[in-house]
This record gives structure tokens, C-alpha cells and sequence, in this order.
């Protein structure tokens, strides 16, 4: 182990979600808790593998492997490094070691009784979810439920949504060398629905070319694979903006709506900035509030959240980021669209780089959204969020992003029909 890494309780809270633990569970964890070191090089954890531990990075550099081939590299104490490593069993990454590394492991089993134990008055002066003594019954029950969703995500009997079986599908062959427009068309037919949007989508101002298409071989041949991949994606999304309680469905239809207005205005915002794809950034823009979903159809069990609109905000803000991320990463999606959903809400992220990327996109994009909702009066000023400094290179700087927005109102409506303006939930 390496000798400036000390395991107490302090050390334990910075991550995620032992900070959910009070001071003496963590003191507690802390003792049956062990550390174990691997080499460079080293196969950490193997897909598909099983064995009932978290593995919390302490120190050095880890890679992780997708199914798909892809890779990511984390590094110790990084936002990425704040929570378990490829925590859902059987293992959805294989992970290996970059340089020398550390991890504190814990048994599942241990941590989970600890999370379902853990005292409504756990949270500590300086905490992001602090329940204080004067807290109202509302939000020791919200908290009750955060507590409830992560032990049953630690235990995995939560089952994270599934990427609907057209997208997924389409992303297994896309990225092959040998895939044709045949291909691609064969299986977005196989799902009629899907094919007529896609065919509709093609004949719209968005991508019309000189004559209308009639069948779905002539889209992809028009859009291209790229594109074909990602709209179907985009049309799919739509399948999970669902709920079976009634007092949920307008949660779900003001979220639907919301990463609708989202992903059509970075549609265009992408397109007037260098180097970035319009059809990624409305990708980006639908899927930027997707761990949202989860944690309202978890609401369903918990009659007093949903009943409470302001206690369902609550649990959806604290939890939809973490969630959001282990389900991109789950479907395998890119680290560009993972680290949207993580800074989507951060307004003042920086990612250190002088180009723009589809975070800063989607975080102007949410503040063109939000202006003038009167829900939310936190917004800084478009000058204070480096986002909107980092647009600026290709010209959008925030007063003429606003005059940007107005003149392309009717485009922004366009996108919205194509996603789907008479979405219901039903």
C-alpha cells in the first residue's frame, strides 16, 4: 500500500455513497475494510466476474474496457474516482491497472447493511443533504428514500433501464467496417415504427435533400451510419419517459419536454460551433437528465415522495448524475456523453480544455432552456459560466447566443416536431 494512503473514517467520506454513513458507521467500515495493491499492467477486475466487493480507487491510474472494445481511464481522485469502480455484478468492464495502483475493498454485503442502517441524522455540518433537527418530516422521508434507493442499488436488486433493443442493436454493427446501409436497414425495419420516423426525419427541413425518400435503405444512404445510429437512439429515448402511476406521469412529461427543449436548442448551438456534430449534441441534449428516469420510477414505491413535488426534486437532483452515469456506462456509450451527464447541472464546470465539448454545449443549452422559468432564479450570468466563454471561440458569445436562439426559433420547433412533439405518456 503506498504509505501516504491512511484509511479512517475522514478518508472513507469522500466517496460516494460512504459519505451517506455517519461518523462511527465509518469508523466502523473503516476496520473491516482492506486494502489490496496491483502492479502496472495488472487485470484488476474481469468482465462477467462476481465476487461481492466494491473497489474504491485510492491511488494511480486504472483503464477501463467496454465489451465494445472502447476504453476510459480514470484517475485517483478524480470526480470519476469518487464512487466504485465498475460496481454493477457481474462485472459490465474489464479493468486494469495503467500505473501501480491502490483500492480500498469492501464487501458488499457490509456496506449494505450499513447504507439501510444509516440514521436520518447521519449527515454532518457541510453536507450537500443535511437533515437537521428542525427538518420537516417531508424531508427525513426523501432522505429515507435516498438511503432505500442506494442500498438497493448497492445490492443490485435495482435494475437499471435497458438501451431499447432497436438502438442497441444498431450500435452492435455500426461501428463495424463491413456494415452497409442493407444492414443497418434490415434491422431498423425489423421495428416498423422506428422506420417510418426514420423515413419522416430524412424528408424533413433538417435533412431533406433534392427528392423525398420512400424507403428506410434510402435514408440511412442519405443520414449515413453516423447519423442513422444516433436518431434512432434519439427516437428510442422516448420509450422510457414512462410511468405506471398516474400522480408520476407529469414528472415524466415536464422531464420528457425539458431534455426535448434541451437537445433541440444544442442542435443548434452545435452547429454554429467548430468541431462538433449537431446530431451528437441533440443526442447529448435527450439524454443529458437520463438518470432522472430511474429515480422517479423508483418514486412509485414511496407514496409521500410523489405525492410531494418539492420532495421528488430533491431525490431527483441528488441521484440522477451518479445514476446517470453508471447507466451511459452500462450501454456502453461514449465518455464524451457520460461526463454531459455528470456536469449537465455544473454550471461554473470547466474541463480545462480551450475547445468546446458537448458538456459546455449542453450546459448553455440547459440556460437558454431555464431562462425566465420562474422555478429557477439560480442561474449566474451567462458571462460567469466558462461554457459560454469557450463557445465564444466560434462566435457565440452570450449576447449574441441569445439573439441566436430568436432567429432560430423556427428551427429549434423543427427539431421539436421531429423528436416528437405529440409524445404522451402513457
Amino acid at each position: 500500500m503506498h504509505a501516504s494512503i491512511k484509511l479512517n473514517a475522514d478518508a472513507l467520506k469522500k466517496f460516494r455513497p460512504l459519505d451517506r454513513l455517519s461518523e462511527n458507521q465509518r469508523i466502523l467500515l473503516a476496520h473491516k475494510a482492506h486494502f489490496s495493491s496491483f502492479k502496472k499492467k495488472k487485470v484488476i477486475l474481469e468482465r462477467g466476474s462476481l465476487d461481492h466487493h466494491d473497489y474504491f480507487l485510492l491511488s494511480g491510474t486504472i483503464e477501463l474496457e467496454a465489451p465494445d472494445g472502447r476504453t476510459r481511464t480514470i484517475e485517483a481522485g478524480s470526480d470519476k474516482a469518487d464512487a466504485a469502480i465498475a460496481h454493477l455484478q457481474p462485472r459490465q468492464y474489464t479493468v486494469k491497472a495503467v500505473t501501480d495502483v491502490d483500492f480500498l475493498v469492501i464487501e458488499q454485503d457490509v456496506l449494505n447493511i450499513l447504507l439501510k442502517e444509516a440514521p436520518v441524522n447521519s449527515y454532518e455540518a457541510g453536507d450537500d443533504f443535511s437533515v437537521s433537527d428542525e427538518s420537516s418530516e417531508e424531508d427525513e422521508g426523501t432522505y429515507k428514500v435516498l438511503m432505500s434507493f442506494y442500498h438497493d442499488l448497492k445490492s443490485n436488486n435495482f435494475t437499471l433501464p435497458s438501451l431499447p433493443d432497436v438502438a442497441y442493436r444498431i450500435r452492435q454493427i455500426a461501428d463495424k467496417d463491413e456494415t452497409s446501409a442493407d444492414d443497418i436497414a434490415r434491422v431498423v425495419n425489423a421495428d416498423p415504427a422506428m422506420a417510418v420516423k426514420l423515413i419522416k426525419s430524412c424528408n424533413s427541413p433538417l435533412y431533406r435533400g433534392f427528392n423525398d425518400v420512400s424507403s428506410c435503405r434510402d435514408a440511412v444512404v442519405r443520414l449515413g451510419v453516423q447519423t442513422t445510429q444516433q436518431l434512432v437512439t434519439v427516437f428510442s429515448m422516448r420509450e422510457l419517459f414512462r410511468s405506471k402511476k398516474a400522480e408520476l406521469k407529469q414528472a415524466m412529461t415536464a422531464l420528457w419536454q425539458h431534455s426535448r427543449e434541451v437537445a433541440s436548442v444544442a442542435y443548434v448551438l452545435a452547429e454554429l460551433t467548430p468541431g462538433l456534430n449537431k446530431d451528437h449534441a441533440m443526442l447529448a441534449g435527450l439524454i443529458h437528465d437520463i438518470g432522472a428516469i430511474p429515480v422517479i420510477s423508483y418514486a412509485e414505491n414511496f407514496p409521500e415522495l410523489y405525492a410531494d413535488e418539492t420532495a421528488l426534486k430533491d431525490a431527483v437532483d441528488e441521484l440522477r448524475g451518479e445514476i446517470g452515469c453508471t447507466i451511459l456506462e452500462h450501454w456502453g456509450f461514449p465518455n464524451d456523453l457520460i461526463e454531459v451527464v455528470s456536469k449537465a447541472e455544473e454550471w461554473t464546470y470547466d474541463s480545462g480544455s480551450d475547445e468546446p465539448g458537448y458538456a459546455d454545449i449542453i450546459i448553455v443549452a440547459q440556460m437558454h432552456a431555464l431562462i425566465g422559468c420562474p422555478k429557477r432564479n439560480d442561474l449566474p450570468p451567462f458571462s460567469q459560466v466558462p461554457a459560454f466563454r469557450k463557445l465564444a471561440s466560434g462566435g457565440l458569445t452570450p449576447e449574441r447566443s441569445l439573439k441566436v436562439m430568436v432567429e432560430a426559433r423556427h428551427k429549434i420547433e423543427e427539431i421539436q416536431h421531429v423528436l416528437g412533439d405529440d409524445f404522451r405518456v402513457d
